[in-house]
Parts: structure tokens; sequence; C-alpha cells
């Protein structure tokens, strides 16, 4: 096998692994609603030759086939957008504001004094993804944002009470998930915003906290 037919290394290419990993996610979750699609236009095509009423069926039909198009132009907008302006900034102050616009009741705990390069607008989004997360499960009050630095890394944790009622990592895919709530884009672009600036966003149960992590290099001189 030459080396150009060899699979890449998750290391050496992060980024191009992160997107293959939100595509495997994506399609899989557009194959639910288009799924349901086929099968109750099935549905539909029986009572049609039964003499009977077809509008049910076609009504959830519809109404899938929508989810689905939201799906579609959700990704469709998230892979295609150009890249943002990379500069360096203060990540305490990214945090800090980031945390203001979500929710003044968000205490931020914590210093770095670290800088670091990237997309400032992409991965403010990130955070706030981070943030709103918490904030659907759990109220401001409980909120708590840490930011801290270690080994040319610095993280903004972000913890709220709570426990995971399935895999951490199913809330990385485009779906709906526990209790109806509609995940959407919000994590996976986080995902993808910290890859691309060298980052990584991971989500973990820490005793009875759920603790969500933007994770960036430090800038260096």
């Amino acid at each position: 096998m030459s080396k150009t037919d060899a699979p890449l290394d998750r290391r050496s290419d992060p980024q191009g692994a992160a997107r293959r990993d939100f595509l495997a996610r994506f399609f899989h979750d557009l194959a639910t609603p288009l799924s349901a699609v086929s099968l109750h236009l099935e549905g539909a095509d029986r009572r049609v030759r039964r003499g009977q009423d077809p509008t049910e069926p076609l009504g959830i039909a519809r109404e899938e086939l929508s989810r689905a198009f939201v799906l579609y132009e959700q990704a469709r907008e998230l892979l295609l957008s150009e890249p943002g302006l990379e500069e360096s900034f203060p990540f305490d102050a990214l945090v800090a504001e980031t945390a203001a616009r979500a929710d003044g009741q968000i205490r931020v705990e914590g210093r770095t004094g670290s800088r670091v390069k990237g997309d400032r607008r992409a991965l403010s989004e990130a955070l706030s993804a981070l943030l709103a997360n918490a904030l659907e499960a759990s109220d401001a009050s409980a909120v708590a944002v840490r930011v801290e630095k270690s080994e040319a890394r610095v993280r903004a944790r972000v913890a709220n009470p709570g426990r995971f009622s399935g895999e951490p990592e199913s809330l990385f895919s485009p779906r709906v998930a526990g209790k109806g709530k509609k995940w959407g884009m919000g994590l996976p672009s986080a995902r993808l915003h910290a890859v691309a600036a060298g980052g990584t966003v991971s989500i973990r149960q820490e005793e009875d906290r759920v603790v969500s992590t933007l994770e960036l290099p430090e800038e260096t001189a």
C-alpha cells in the first residue's frame, strides 16, 4: 500500500477526522426522517388503494421531509461557510465576554493570562454552544465556568448539575435527543470550530455534574 493509499491518522489530520466524524453522524441522522418519509408514503399509498383517507400518513411524511431539509440546510451552511479571520486574542477575555452574553448570572472562575490564535467569532460560538447546553439542563445560577492552563493548553470548563441518560458522544449528533430537545448543529459545529484552531471539545460526567470543555493550544511567542 502506498503512503497516499494509507488511511489518515487522526493525530496527523485532526480536521479531516473531525469532518468525517461529523458527516458520519449527519448522514445517519438524515436517514432517520427520510426512512420515515418512505414508510409513511407507502402507508398513504395503501390507504388510497383501499379507498381510505391518506391525509394522516401524508401529513407525517411532510413533517419528516421538512425535518430532513432543515438538517440538510444546517449541515450545508456549516460545511460550506468560509473560514473567518485568524487572529491572536486573550483567552480569558473570550470566555468572560461569551459567558456574559449567554447569561449575566454565569460565574467565571480562574485566570490563565494566555493568548490563543484562531477565528474569534467561531470559537465564541463554540463556547456559546457549551453554555447553551448547560443552560438547557440547569438554572444559570448553577452553571459555572472555570478557565485553567496546563502544558501550553488552556481550557474553559463549563459545569452544571446533572447526569446523562445516554452516552455523552451522542450529543454531538444533529438529532433530537433527551426529553425531545433539539440539539441541532450547536455541539457538532463547536467541535469543528475547536479542531480548526488546534483544539478539542468534549463532554463528560464528573460525579454529579456534567462538564463540557473547550480546550485550545496556548499561543507561543
